[in-house]
């Protein structure tokens, strides 16, 4: 019955008077009332499983259209009209772009710290930013400012006398501020340099509006070439509309700019230490005329391998008004102090926690004895329902590679590898897989925990316990990016026991549970963290399999040795035939 009033309340075209006896059996009409056609119940409740539109509700139909009718509240029916179709989706857009409320807490150190902005369209105004600017930012969906955005933004755009007119002069820029920028992983430290850098840049240098100076304008640098590649990638969304000269360096490119004249032309320089130092040293190069240098991933390039480069590129950044800030989701007591001695008067920005991941990540801790189990708790864990794509973390080469032979052999599906060895094509192969969802789990080592954007990606398994407490956060911020939820899982034996507390206090720190007697662990000394995560691993992540290859190989080699023999002494007796005959013949 309920199925017949739903079918005949519209929608679908019912004719009556063809069915008149069909209609008045369902409806247990008597015949006398058979001729008076009544007008179907609209009033009559409907079962929610049946109430797919919400007519019982009495909800206004989504339907586009001019004739569609609703009841006013005060019992007439009005008519909608486009203009009332428009107007709600102009209040649907508005709520959409509503600034969201600011989730972390943000604390800023410094002398005269400017005054943070909830908005663009704030900052817009503040600081006059381009209307190319504020197009792309609308184009790629940055409608309103995460925390570290509201504060670095306005910081780096900041002077003590402002004025749009001279942001590129001399007078001005002496007076800008430099930063050191500390906020998790996934909430938009790249828009918070490169806004701010373009918009005081303030147009191309093949612009006829500033004096640009010969020479490149600004430099950021990048640990991995996957995250420079990145970084350029996000520079040329915000550079659309305009003829912005970005480079993203590498040998080709470098060839490129030993011409003076293409040199001269460039805004942007994107790279990794090592390739831009070769080029300073070679006199390829000159950065005598930046103003902005911009260190991602600060902890990583103020190390001890980066270090040295680092400060030769800062010394070759000649110019006297040049404005520096670094960023990372992590910055160690060490690494902080050299960083605030290259700055001048710089604010210091720490977004929630200093070295803590985003509580929207679930950490978890899992217990599997030694390396030998490691592999049936990770095919295990795969077995059960899982959201792709899902990161897995190792500490070598051979063994990413040696584990994501395994996954594949054991019928996990779209497996994929990525680490330094592999070469340029490789790499940049598995990251577009990746990217296009070809990929459901990537085995990795460190070179994907720095800085690598996968907003998609669901889960983080570390399968080698991580080398440091800023390992592990960088490592897990591959997950719960952009304000979406994350997981993550660490695997640990009884030789990472002792390096337990370390993180087991990152998850107390996040808000995730830790079992009472790993807090009871003893805090590891100094001494003992520097060898956190170093414990010497085989290569090989199933053993099993290494069980008769060695004699399996020295059989091959056996067979293959027969071989030649075999034909060797084929070839001698050829030639012993062959003599006699030519002795004969003379």
């Amino acid at each position: 019955m309920e199925a017949f009033q739903l079918l005949s309340r519209g929608g679908i075209k019912f004719d009556k008077k063809r069915f008149k006896n069909d209609v008045e059996l369902f409806n247990g009409k008597s015949k006398s009332d058979s001729g008076k056609e009544q007008p179907p119940s609209t009033n009559s409740e409907l079962p929610v499983e049946l109430d797919f539109f919400k007519y019982a509700q009495g909800g206004p139909s989504k339907r586009k259209g001019t004739n569609l009718e609703a009841e006013s509240p005060a019992g007439k029916k009005r008519k909608f009209t486009k203009e009332d179709e428009d107007s709600e989706d102009e209040e649907d857009e508005a709520e959409e772009r509503k600034p969201l409320p600011q989730r972390h807490r943000v604390t800023t150190k410094g002398n005269n710290v400017p005054d943070h902005a909830d908005t663009f369209e704030e900052m817009r105004e503040r600081f006059q930013l381009s209307s190319h600017l504020m197009t792309n930012l609308s184009k790629y969906g940055y409608h309103y400012p995460t925390g570290i955005q509201s504060y670095g933004i306005p910081i780096l755009l900041s002077v003590s006398s402002f004025d749009p007119r001279l942001v590129n002069t001399l007078t001005n820029s002496l007076q800008s501020r430099d930063l050191a920028a500390i906020s998790p992983t996934g909430t938009g430290k790249t828009l918070s340099y490169l806004l701010p850098m373009m918009a005081a840049l303030g147009a191309p240098s093949g612009s006829s509006q500033i004096d640009s100076g010969s020479g490149v304008r600004a430099v950021v640098l990048a640990p991995t070439r996957e995250l420079a590649q990145q970084i350029h990638n996000e520079c040329l969304k915000l550079a659309e509309g305009r003829k912005w000269k970005i480079i993203l360096f590498s040998k080709a490119t470098a060839n490129t700019l030993k011409d003076k004249a293409a040199r001269d032309k460039v805004d942007i320089i994107i790279s990794t230490p090592l390739r831009l130092v070769a080029s300073l040293q070679s006199g390829s190069l000159e950065l005598n005329n930046v103003r902005h240098l911009i260190l991602d991933e600060a902890d990583r390039m103020l190390d001890s391998e980066f270090h040295n480069q680092v400060q030769e590129i800062a010394a070759g950044c000649s110019r006297a008004d040049i404005q520096k800030a670094v960023f990372s989701a992590t910055l160690p007591a060490n690494a902080e102090k050299i960083a605030m001695d290259m700055l001048k008067d710089p604010v210091r920005v720490v977004v929630g926690l200093k070295d803590t991941p985003l509580p929207l990540i679930a950490q978890s801790l899992t217990y599997v004895a030694d390396d030998a189990s490691k592999l049936p708790s990770l095919l295990t864990y795969f077995a059960l329902p899982y959201s792709p794509p899902v990161l897995v973390f190792t500490s070598t080469q051979p063994r990413a590679s040696s584990l994501a032979e395994e996954l594949v052999m054991n019928g996990i599906p779209n497996v994929d590898c990525l680490h330094a060895g592999m070469t340029k094509k490789e790499r940049e192969d598995a990251i577009s897989r990746m990217r296009k969802g070809e990929s459901w789990v990537m085995v990795s080592t460190e070179v994907m925990a720095r800085g690598m954007d996968f907003k998609g990606v669901r889960e983080v398994i570390n399968y080698d316990f991580p080398t440091s407490v800023q390992s592990y956060i960088h490592r897990i911020g591959r997950t719960g990016r952009a304000g979406r939820e994350g997981k993550a899982v660490t695997f640990f034996t009884d030789e990472d026991g002792p390096y337990l507390k370390s993180i087991a206090n990152v998850l107390l720190q996040s808000g995730s549970p830790v079992p009472e007697w790993i807090l009871k662990l003893p805090k590891p000394s100094k001494m003992k963290r520097k060898q956190m995560g170093k414990v010497k691993r085989a290569e090989i992540v199933n053993p099993a399999r290494q069980i008769g290859k060695n004699d399996a190989i020295k059989k091959r080699e056996m067979i293959e040795g027969s071989k030649r023999r075999k034909a060797k002494d084929q070839a001698k007796s050829e030639q012993k035939v062959l003599s006699p005959e030519a002795g004969s013949n003379s």
